[in-house]
């Protein structure tokens, strides 16, 4: 077999991925971290398909290294970057590329050492009051609806990017995902409050003059277009920015505001108002992690009761 290049790898590797239905941001985080490996095997006089059989390890516990050496402090960060390796070495050694993928071994052996001396990485959690006048200091109204949908149903960027406008269903105030991509999300329906509902129903105004026609995005570009990961990802930094609480400069992740902080207190909020750890998995869409949670079925009317009396008002104008 010829000697396949890192960029035929990385080309082969993002279409293996888009075909197994992967999201649009994992497919991302993936790229850009084989990118950044690449980047440290070329350093070495090495290439991707270099990492194979457990006579090159070094290679791969080298990485581990360099990513500390380079302020990479999280835990979870390293999980990360080892589950996007796994996936690559998995799909090159099924297409017979390498012989062995080795990278579950070498994380298994390391790993937990690692985690000894790496600080856990702990996301930024605002509280109900300081929420309040974050979103209110949002001038924008689309971007004002995006964030509340946001916190409020604890959706993914993804999620949130894809929703079309027959999605939402003002009868009982839900959303429901209509995408098969999500493969991370078990429940594919949320609900929202009645102050949500006044935002949607205003951005849903406005949108009638910007959206192009046939246009079928809850959320668009100035263009009229569909508002994707990326452009979102900017507003919501933008608008944290502006208030304080995010500094894209600093290394530390708890300096950081970004859109998975939402949901991290949208998942605070619900736990601080005493809801069921099984109400609020279902509301995040997670995967069942005990044998009690696949045979435990949730009823959606006591599920949307027990949200409306735990999610907190904003007070959002």
């Amino acid at each position: 077999m010829d000697k396949v290049s890192d960029d035929q790898i990385i080309e082969k590797f993002v279409k293996h991925c888009i075909r197994q239905g992967r999201a649009e941001n994992t497919i991302e985080i993936y790229t850009n971290v084989v990118k950044v490996f690449r980047r440290f095997l070329n350093s070495k006089r090495h290439q991707l398909i270099d990492v194979d059989g457990m006579e090159n390890k070094d290679l791969l516990e080298g990485f581990m290294d360099h990513l500390r050496d380079n302020g990479v402090r999280s835990f979870s960060r390293f999980n990360v970057c080892f589950s996007a390796l796994n996936h690559l070495y998995s799909y090159l050694e099924y297409d017979g590329v390498i012989k062995q993928n080795i990278v579950l071994t070498v994380r298994k052996m390391n790993l937990k050492s690692y985690k000894k001396g790496v600080v856990s990485a702990k996301r930024k959690i605002i509280d109900v009051e300081k929420m309040s006048h974050f979103l209110n200091s949002i001038i924008n109204l689309e971007d004002k609806a995006i964030c509340i949908v946001f916190v409020k149903t604890g959706l993914r960027r993804d999620e949130l990017a894809s929703l079309d406008v027959d999605e939402i269903c003002f009868d009982d105030n839900s959303i429901t995902l209509k995408d098969s991509r999500f493969y991370k999300r078990t429940n594919l329906k949320v609900y929202f409050d009645e102050e949500t509902e006044r935002l949607l129903k205003r951005w849903l105004a406005m949108r009638k003059m910007i959206a192009k026609p046939g246009e079928s995005a809850l959320f668009v570009t100035e263009s009229g277009h569909r508002l994707h990961n990326a452009s979102i990802a900017l507003r919501i930094a933008k608008w944290a920015a502006q208030f304080g609480i995010h500094d894209k400069n600093s290394k530390r992740i708890v300096d950081h505001f970004t859109i998975h902080n939402f949901r991290h207190c949208f998942t605070t909020y619900l736990r601080q108002a005493g809801m069921s750890r099984e109400f609020i998995g279902e509301l995040r869409g997670d995967k069942p992690k005990e044998v009690f949670d696949i045979y435990y079925h949730i009823d959606h009317r006591d599920l949307r009761k027990s949200y409306l009396s735990s999610i907190p008002k904003f007070n959002v104008y």
